[in-house]
């Protein structure tokens, strides 16, 4: 089988292990991703998926073991940051769970270079440093060899950044001079933005601005690379919705993660901006739409899945938190009052 070939029925086998995890069918969501992973070995998502779902089935080690090659699968992918990072941090808080405090250790400070303001990870980082083995101490420390490559290194502090906003957008300015336009690339999430930049002396300089304040909309947010600065621009999930800062203080950080925030193609993120753009919404429902992407942020791992479950399964006509009563069946679709629900044909 050729490797186009190998590369599709692996798609196809992840996107059959992904319905059987949001469907409670663990062990056999594992042997879906483990088949997917046979076919293609080469993505870090197949890896990372495989290991919450063995986190599921109390198979730390596993999970351990496959947020690690994940890990190792991204760490020259510099459009790829933000799930380096994910990455890291799993491996590094199994591996603290399982009493590997060395292996935990360079996974966690590998994380907290790329983000150093992460309040897990820090959090993380002070339970393990304790436990670690004494590294031992050089004879002589040498220079590295010329030529040799720096590692990557996160550079917030020293470099000036600003930021303004408008009703729609959120700009950030990093002010760094003569960057090449193909050395730099950005990677948007919903509530965080990656900044890589390849200097001329072969070292990658990582920014991490995370979580931001509020949701943005990656698919509809860009970058450009000018002769003073670099000027990202985010698309705000909640127009008009006013940033007091750009980044969210520790004290608003969530410390729990939570599920993945899209099924099918559903986020709220997404829901809220498609339907900004069909109709402007009046202040009242603009609250509406801001209490739901606040209930679906802040739940637990059991509400999200209720909220992603009931929203599909039911068109989009009912939205439940309670899982237990989801979790029963499929969720029936509820036409608004004199209308009628049709199945969608071509």
């Amino acid at each position: 089988m050729s490797k186009t070939a190998n590369q599709k029925t692996a798609n196809v086998l992840f996107q059959q292990a992904n319905e059987a995890y949001f469907d409670d069918a663990f062990e056999h969501a594992e042997s879906l991703f483990t088949q997917a992973i046979a076919a293609d070995s080469t993505v870090a998502d197949y890896y990372m998926k495989r290991a919450r779902t063995r986190v599921k089935l109390d198979n730390a080690d596993g999970a351990a073991s496959d947020a690690q090659k994940a890990a190792r699968l991204l760490v020259n992918k510099s459009d790829q940051l933000r799930q380096y990072f994910k990455a890291l941090h799993m491996h590094g808080e199994l591996a603290l769970e399982l009493k590997q405090y060395d292996d935990a250790a360079e996974s966690l400070r590998k994380a907290a270079t790329i983000n150093p303001s992460h309040a897990e990870v820090k959090a993380l980082l002070e339970k393990v440093e304790p436990l670690t083995t004494p590294a031992p101490v050089p004879a002589a420390e040498s220079a590295p060899a010329a030529g040799d490559a720096a590692p990557a290194a996160p550079v917030r502090e020293g470099v000036r950044h600003e930021w303004y906003q408008t009703d729609d957008s959120v700009t950030l300015e990093v002010f760094i001079k003569r960057v090449q336009k193909d050395a730099a690339a950005v990677e948007f999430e919903d509530r965080a933005v990656s900044l890589s930049i390849k200097m001329p002396t072969g070292s990658e300089n990582n920014y991490e601005f995370d979580p931001l304040l509020h949701n943005i909309v990656p698919g509809e947010s860009s970058f450009e690379v000018l002769s003073t600065k670099i000027e990202i621009r985010m698309k705000k999930a909640v127009a008009g919705q006013k940033w007091d800062h750009l980044e969210a203080s520790e004290a608003q950080q969530t410390t729990k993660p939570g599920l993945d925030a899209s099924r099918k193609g559903v986020s709220w993120d997404a829901i809220a901006a498609a339907a900004d753009k069909e109709t402007k919404l009046k202040p009242s429902e603009q609250g509406v739409n801001e209490l739901f992407q606040s209930i679906y942020r802040d739940a637990d791992e059991d509400t999200r899945r209720a909220m992603m479950k009931s929203y599909v399964e039911s068109n989009g006509t009912s939205l439940s938190t309670d899982w237990k009563s989801v979790s029963k069946g499929p969720v029936e679709t509820l036409p608004p009052v004199d209308a009628v629900a049709k199945p969608y044909s071509r």
